[in-house]
């Protein structure tokens, strides 16, 4: 098989894996894909209490003697604590059988031999696995696979629909502005790994994982408009997708209308100190907030003021906390 193609195969199981995950669970989980190759294929987000896991995905479009064989380089596998899945690239699907199995444990488990003075690990599952298999504790179903994540397969229309963000009419070029800066801002940290979710449907826009402890932190990333005449605009939170935890944070920016810049002040608050922040009713379905950046009278904001050159540096500090 050429490369190209290799490639093209690793990509299909992806995107048919995530698929499945998505619809199995209706929706009850949910993938963010990296902004930057660096070991982890994504992070799966399990949106009943926040849990995110680390997947790496490695698909296969043929059987050699009969099984799914993968040969590993020892430094391959990153993170330990991943969740290594592979199964068989099918004609319009995947294949009955996948393995699901933490790095650690797949580390243990496999064979270990040496080519060319280079330690790899190697190993092989069928599709019918043998009762005797030492892979059979971590072998699924593809239609129960969802349970590896701690989530039970769903009947289709038996779960409510997951309440998006707010409908995509309402996002804003500016709102596409903000968030593209705060990821600008925080490429430029080399320990902090970049992830965006595939739809955008849930609190967090953006997951940054610490890449030496392997922490993990989720961004909601807003944009106000002001200029000298209107100097403070309320901060829109849409209150049916809020899901304060103690993981996710807000990030808020100020565009500068008669600049054509931002303001060198943010805010980073704690989603779970939100509501000590905002006004005590709702407005238009959104829990809401004045913000006036620069402001020098003190208010509830200033214990989360932030220099927005220093963002990256502040979220590598809440990781290494």
């Amino acid at each position: 098989m050429e490369v190209g193609e290799t490639l093209a195969s690793g990509q299909v199981f992806e995107f048919r894996l995530w698929a499945a995950l998505v619809e199995q669970s209706r929706g009850q989980l949910h993938v963010f894909l990296p902004l930057a190759d660096r070991g982890i294929d994504a992070l799966v987000h399990r949106l009943a209490d926040g849990k995110y896991f680390p997947v790496q995905a490695k698909g296969r479009t043929s059987l050699r003697f009969g099984e799914v064989h993968h040969v590993v380089k020892k430094a391959s596998p990153a993170d330990d604590d991943a969740l290594l899945i592979s199964g068989l690239v099918v004609e319009g699907g995947l294949g009955p059988t996948m393995l699901a199995v933490p790095v650690r444990t797949f580390k243990r488990l496999a064979e270990t031999v040496s080519k060319h003075d280079e330690v790899i690990y190697e190993m092989g599952f069928g599709m019918r696995p043998r009762r005797n298999s030492r892979w059979l504790p971590y072998l699924s179903p593809l239609e129960t696979l969802v349970e590896r994540f701690g989530v039970a397969p769903q009947v289709a229309g038996k779960v409510e629909e997951v309440i998006s963000e707010q409908p995509r009419s309402a996002r804003s070029d500016l709102g596409f502005h903000g968030e593209s800066e705060v990821v600008l801002l925080l490429s430029g940290c080399a320990n902090l790994n970049l992830f965006r979710p595939f739809p955008d449907l849930e609190t967090c826009e953006l997951a940054i994982v610490h890449r030496q402890n392997r922490r993990l932190v989720g961004l909601q990333i807003k944009t106000i408009s002001v200029d000298a005449t209107h100097p403070r605009e309320p901060v829109m939170v849409w209150a049916p997708s809020f899901r304060p935890t103690r993981t996710t944070y807000f990030v808020v920016l100020a565009w500068l209308r008669d600049e054509h810049r931002f303001h060198e002040e943010c805010l980073l608050t704690p989603s779970n100190e939100l509501k000590s922040v905002v006004y005590p009713k709702e407005l238009s379905g959104h829990f809401a907030f004045d913000w006036h950046p620069g402001a020098r009278s003190r208010t509830k904001l200033d214990v989360y003021r932030r220099e927005l050159a220093r963002l990256g540096s502040e979220v590598q500090t809440i990781l290494e906390a």
